[in-house]
């Protein structure tokens, strides 16, 4: 009598290879999507510092200051700083977001970090421009307000 199939001993060696394969690989996909989001988060901080600098000389030069236009997010500039939020970046189109679908039916934006999932658009920032004695101009992003779940500075590390 010929019998295919496996035997006990057979699907219980092929059952501990997978699990040594997969002791192997999981520590890397870990790192890998540790990773990812590390890198995602440093080019956020890049892109909020580059919509901040870009809102600033819209305030200044463009229409931006105009509350008739722009209603909540018409800007003004007090002592070279502008205060503000993510969300007015993000809403004045300065600033990319994540369109996230609700259980209703609508569309969200918001500002997501990508470490955390948070949505951290309510987050406040100061926007401080310097300028030095040959005329070079360069802008401070600083937090302003409550830190909890928003960045703790917007340098690049």
């Amino acid at each position: 009598m010929n019998r295919k199939g496996f035997t006990l001993i057979e699907l219980l060696a092929i059952i501990v290879l997978i699990g040594i394969v997969g002791i192997i690989t999981v520590p890397s996909v870990l790192d890998a999507v540790g990773a990812s989001r590390s890198a995602s988060y440093q080019m956020l901080i890049k892109n909020i510092k580059a919509a901040a600098e870009s809102y600033y000389m819209e305030c200044e030069y463009g229409d931006l200051s105009d509350s008739s236009v722009y209603g909540d997010y018409a800007c003004s500039i007090s002592d070279n700083t502008i205060e503000t939020n993510l969300k007015a970046l993000a809403d004045t189109g300065f600033l990319k977001t994540t369109e996230i679908k609700e259980e209703n039916g609508n569309k969200i934006k918001k500002v997501i970090d990508p470490n955390t999932d948070d949505d951290i658009g309510s987050c406040g920032i100061k926007i401080t421009k310097n300028m030095d004695s040959e005329g070079k101009t360069t802008y401070t992003i600083e937090p302003n307000g409550s830190t909890d779940n928003c960045p703790s500075s917007y340098e690049v590390e």
